[in-house]
């Protein structure tokens, strides 16, 4: 609440007028509480001195008014200033939604980069920039290219759009960026991506939520995670993910105390590698995840600390049983893995087809 003027002044005054009291009866104590002697009638001189004195007074509220009066102009120039940066910052952010919902694919780039520039400078406003950039890639997106040359030129331009949305996205989950956005929530719920590489990105927090996302690289594409973190902190959801088509990286990988969750994902087609992958700390779930077709190459990786569970898992909290993975086709394979000192619960008693072990490893002593 801002004060009125005159009010304003008045306290200021008030606190100026008590402060000098209490310095002046400071330094009376400590003189010694000298007693005043009247030797008198006042002479000129002392009559002199004491209108100075008087004058000093008043040219020191006039200059307490004065400080105020600049304060109060002061702080309404800055407020002022604060609300047109404000303003400017709302009226780019309008500008930068528009280009994205435009019908030029090289506008719609153009307003992705402004709208990840704008998130940079607007931290107070960061996640509501992020939650556009991926609410973009949450719109329909044929996975497969049409047949026809115009929809597939359309098709073509689209898919770079987005290509070059999900880049600028991992370019800031990467040590060393200017202005980071690790720690915020990503929500790729719904999107297909057949093309991203999140290299060296690393997860430290917040929810990122690629629940029900369908994987589907077209030849060579692929979605690459390697050298990633999810760290402490950190929720990752692949949740009821599809892995249909292409390659999706997960090498040299390290769960380092985050919770990744793989639950109900179907593994229907693409190559995932987690090769060398770190499993050190956190929980990674594959609970009632289907292994249709496709491998998933486990090669060099190392479980020395994470809770890596294919299991049954009962979840007391909310009173529900998540089913164990179910192994209906492809290969799943352990069996080159660099180190097994915590192994993956499973909680079978019989190795199902598909699901490849290290020599001499028996599934009935993986829980």
């Amino acid at each position: 609440m801002r004060w009125p003027l005159s009010l304003h002044i008045a306290a200021v005054l008030v606190l100026a007028l008590t402060a000098a009291i209490t310095v002046l009866g400071l330094l009376w104590l400590m003189l010694g509480a000298p007693r005043v002697r009247v030797s008198g009638p006042l002479k000129p001189s002392d009559t002199y001195d004491a209108i100075k004195i008087a004058l000093a007074v008043v040219a020191g509220f006039g200059g307490v008014v004065a400080l105020v009066v600049a304060y109060r102009r002061q702080h309404l120039s800055e407020a002022t200033d604060a609300r047109e940066y404000d303003r400017a910052l709302i009226e780019r952010f309008g500008a930068a939604a528009e280009q994205l919902g435009t019908d030029q694919p090289a506008v719609r780039m153009a307003g992705a980069y402004a709208m990840a520039r704008l998130a940079d400078e607007w931290p107070q406003e960061r996640q509501m920039c992020i939650d556009v950039l991926c609410g973009y890639l949450r719109m329909p997106h044929a996975p497969d290219p049409p047949a026809d040359a115009p929809a597939l030129a359309s098709w073509q331009r689209e898919r770079e759009v987005r290509v070059t949305i999900l880049g600028l996205i991992a370019a800031h989950l990467r040590d060393g960026a200017p202005a980071s956005w690790q720690g915020y929530d990503l929500d790729f719920t719904g999107a297909v991506l057949d093309e991203a590489d999140f290299r060296g990105a690393r997860f430290t927090g917040g929810d990122i939520l690629f629940v029900k996302t369908l994987f589907a690289g077209q030849g060579t594409d692929q979605i690459i995670f390697d050298d990633a973190d999810f760290a402490e902190g950190s929720y990752v959801y692949f949740r009821l993910a599809e892995f249909r088509s292409g390659t999706v990286r997960f090498n040299r990988v390290t769960f380092s105390g985050g919770w990744v969750t793989f639950d109900s994902a179907r593994f229907t087609g693409a190559r995932v590698n987690f090769r060398e992958a770190s499993f050190a700390a956190g929980d990674v779930l594959f609970e009632g995840a289907e292994f249709f077709a496709g491998p998933v190459d486990f090669t060099g990786a190392t479980f020395t600390g994470s809770s890596v569970n294919f299991g049954e898992h009962h979840l007391p909290s909310i009173y529900r049983t998540a089913p164990p993975a179910h192994f209906r086709g492809g290969t799943v394979d352990f069996s080159r893995v660099g180190g097994f000192a915590h192994p993956p619960q499973f909680g079978l008693q019989v190795l199902p087809p598909g699901l490849q072990l290290p020599s001499g490893t028996d599934i009935s002593n993986l829980p």
